[in-house]
């Protein structure tokens, strides 16, 4: 899958990062969770990325199903001795992260640019 064919994420790359959005605001299906996080670990198993800031901005509403897959890609890229780092968050989103301790496991940045800092 090239990064046009992506119809749930938008994806850009500066120098070996690859900077990644969600197209939709809420991300509260199953399905819509299978979806994305297919296309996310296309990013890892076939284009090669190792190392990812994955912007929330616009997401008013994540899953749980989609936080398992964040927490999956967190470890896929860990595994393979890279990084993922999560930028962006509405405070909706952020109070999820905190109220299920994953701000703890997962690198969160304010915006882009502090979570591109020494990638």
């Amino acid at each position: 899958m090239i990064e046009s064919e992506y119809k749930h994420l938008r994806v850009r790359h500066k120098l070996d990062v690859a900077i990644v959005g969600f197209t939709t605001a809420y991300l509260q299906s199953e399905d819509d969770a299978t979806k994305a996080s297919a296309e996310l670990f296309d990013l890892v198993e076939n284009q090669d990325v190792t190392k990812m800031v994955l912007s929330f901005e616009g997401v008013r509403f994540v899953s749980s199903s989609m936080l398992a897959q964040v927490i999956k890609l967190h470890k896929t890229l860990t595994k393979a001795k890279g990084k993922l780092r999560l930028c962006s968050l509405s405070p909706t989103v952020r109070d999820v992260l905190h109220a299920s301790q994953l701000d703890k496991m997962l690198d969160v940045y304010e915006d882009e640019a502090a979570a591109l800092v020494k990638l």
